[in-house]
């Protein structure tokens, strides 16, 4: 069968085999970059289904428009509002089949092959894989504790220029590092950035897991021309299974967004959205999200304190204030791949850091997910993955 060509940019498999560990009887893993599925509020949101389709169960089984239901557009708005002072409108906030689905149109409306996507180092893998499909030219600007560093930055768009036509970074507790960036670092960047015809796409997924409860700014606050488009999910705040994600920008963007999301599905689930209003209008998201919130924080404390207690001195990791990641690394030299089939042999499992990167990287580093796992998994886990990189 022959293929189209950009296959031949979509074979990295990591996403997969992320995917496939998370559901092997008896490893432990902390490869997967999920929520903890015993925290969704499972019974409220049986509730919010079984009163739609009590209430509205034609228009809960119809299309929906396009853009998505319109009440859940306003909360989110509202939402938007309340949390990030951002003053949106229904018309400029489109909900999405999950934040893939919206990275995935970002590259369909923006990118041409041979164009420049600039990406924090190391970024998200699922960004990473959706991009290369659109065979852009994929280059890596390094970051520190504050987020990406400016100077690389303007050295990057000083040698691609017009070339570059997005660059996309997840500025709170980012994947795979769990870093934060300083709120001196975003306006840095906006200021940059505002010299150049180019978007850029802020991942939101992680912002509101603050262990401390204070929101950062979204770069969307430093924006004075329009440039970013801000992605947020409930998929790590609430349950990914619902697939609800959603897009805010200005006018011109999101419009050619609409165009797109007609093109690729129609109209998201009616039923999915329907739902979403009746627990925002019911229920207390933001008290569920300080309690997983709680949770993370305790799990995170653990699987440092047990990094500190089982892994070889020469072992470097960090302790994030939020999201759901640790990065580490092995001495230099180290292989995270080899360490990590003689850790899955032990039934333990993490992601090699090579995979987040999009030209090339240290083999040394790795990502370990401590909110999908139980406390005493974690302690576990990290006694085998300790005694594999000592042997």
């Amino acid at each position: 069968m022959r293929l189209a060509d950009r296959m031949e940019h979509v074979k990295d498999k990591e996403m997969l085999k992320v995917m496939e560990l998370s559901e092997t009887e008896g490893v432990i893993s902390f490869a997967g970059g999920f929520p903890s599925p015993e925290a969704y509020p499972v019974e409220d949101i049986r509730e919010s289904f079984l009163w739609v389709l009590d209430r509205d169960p034609r228009g809960a089984l119809s299309y929906s428009a396009t853009g998505g239901y319109g009440p859940l557009r306003d909360l989110l708005a509202k939402r938007m509002k309340r949390n990030f002072a951002l003053d949106f409108t229904r018309e400029q906030v489109i909900i999405t089949n999950g934040s893939q689905q919206a990275l995935d149109m970002t590259g369909l409306m923006l990118i041409n092959p041979g164009d420049v996507i600039l990406f924090e180092a190391p970024s998200y893998l699922g960004a990473l894989n959706a991009f290369k499909a659109y065979e852009a030219e994929m280059v890596a600007v390094p970051t520190d504790d504050d987020g990406i560093q400016i100077g690389p930055l303007k050295a990057a768009l000083e040698k691609y220029g017009e070339r570059v036509k997005l660059i996309y970074v997840i500025p709170d507790y980012q994947n795979p590092t769990g870093r934060c960036w300083s709120v001196e670092r975003r306006r840095a960047f906006m200021e940059t950035v505002a010299a150049w015809d180019l978007a850029v796409l802020e991942d939101a997924a992680y912002s509101e897991l603050a262990f401390s409860h204070q929101l950062e700014p979204p770069l969307l606050s430093f924006d004075r021309k329009g440039q970013v488009i801000y992605c947020g999910t409930f998929s790590k705040i609430f349950c990914p299974g619902l697939r609800i994600a959603w897009v805010c920008a200005a006018g011109e963007l999101i419009e050619q967004y609409l165009l797109l999301k007609n093109n690729v599905d129609l109209s998201s689930s009616a039923i999915i959205h329907r739902q979403m209003v009746h627990y925002l209008e019911h229920y207390d998201l933001d008290g569920h999200i300080r309690r997983i919130s709680a949770l993370y924080q305790q799990r995170c404390r653990l699987m440092v304190e047990c990094a500190g207690e089982f892994f070889p001195e020469e072992v470097r990791f960090n302790e994030p204030k939020g999201g759901l990641f640790v990065w580490a690394a092995l001495p230099e030299g180290g292989d995270s791949r080899q360490l990590l089939e003689r850790a899955v042999r032990e039934k333990v499992a993490f992601v090699p850091g090579a995979s987040f990167y999009p030209d090339g990287a240290p083999g040394n580093e790795f990502r370990l997910n401590f909110t999908n796992v139980p406390e005493e998994q974690i302690r576990e886990g990290m006694a085998r993955l300790g005694r594999v990189m000592k042997e």
